[in-house]
């Protein structure tokens, strides 16, 4: 192997690392990217070399930058991949409205919705001043995703858009869970047949463009694509807290948009349960 090849590697993982933990993408995995991709890299140009005859700083430079292209490439065209979802067959189900991992599933009080809190301050969702969740109180459950997710966003249940308002935002970082709400955000209320539910798409510093593929008063079914954050961001989901409602998600657990049952409805029957040694059952594993 060329001694461009390896010391071009070793500048592509130190550009390429820090990037990877501020954006969140994982330290390991994204050393392995970096290294699978070096290995096509360098034999593409070790093959290019033996025409061109590189120096050495040549071949590094050529090494580095190129890994580091095609890292890019690659990491974006895993972000702006858009799978189809098969839902699950059922009518008594919400299900998760975006890829990534549960960072909170956490009570709201009734008039007040906060999507995050630090130090005992509450960051409130003033647009739903007024929603039957805002009146009613909910259960907020954070999803933190991350560049390598997909980040096309989905309805958690079917039923009719109510609501849609974006709030302009100072982009400050997500890191930080008190600026979570000064960042752009957008608020999707859809009204099912027996409940309400709100989407909130977060996003990061980085994000200037948050897009919806709904307007108010569309019909959206279950798992329907409403819209896109463009790179890093977070999705909150506000459910009504009522007996009628079983979370079945927790922190920590990840989730998939449109297949990942996050909660589980009483079927529109006031005061019915579901029994607690079935909820682990409900979840979708995939």
């Amino acid at each position: 192997m060329q001694n461009y090849v390896i010391f071009g590697t070793l500048l592509a993982l130190g550009t390429a690392l820090p990037l990877a933990w501020k954006w969140q993408l994982g330290i390991f995995r994204s050393v392995l990217f970096v290294l699978a991709v070096s290995v096509l890299v360098g034999a593409a140009l070790t093959a290019i070399g033996r025409l061109l005859h590189f120096t050495t700083a040549a071949g590094v430079a050529a090494m580095w930058v190129a890994t580091v292209l095609a890292v890019l490439a690659g990491l974006l065209v895993v972000f702006f991949r858009d799978p189809d979802r098969s839902v699950p067959a059922r009518e008594d189900v919400i299900v998760s409205p975006a890829d990534g991992r549960v960072i909170y599933v956490r009570p709201v009080r009734p008039g007040q919705l906060p999507v995050a809190e630090k130090k005992r301050r509450a960051y409130w969702l003033r647009e739903l001043a007024g929603t039957a969740i805002g009146d009613m109180g909910a259960v907020a459950i954070g999803i933190s995703m991350d560049l390598s997710d997909v980040h096309v966003n989905r309805a958690p249940v079917p039923g009719r858009v109510r609501l849609i308002e974006r709030v302009p935002g100072t982009f400050g970082s997500l890191r930080d869970p008190g600026m979570r709400l000064s960042n752009e955000r957008v608020t999707t209320v859809v009204q099912g047949e027996d409940l309400q539910v709100a989407v909130v798409q977060i996003a990061s510093r980085l994000v200037r463009r948050i897009v919806t593929f709904v307007t108010q008063g569309d019909a959206v079914r279950l798992g329907q694509r409403v819209g896109a954050i463009r790179f890093g961001s977070q999705v909150d989901l506000l459910l009504p807290d009522t007996s009628d409602v079983k979370v079945a998600v927790g922190e920590g657990d990840r989730v998939v948009a449109g297949r990942t049952i996050v909660a589980v409805t009483a079927s529109g029957r006031p005061g019915a349960t579901v029994p607690a040694h079935r909820i682990e059952d409900l979840v979708d594993g995939a």
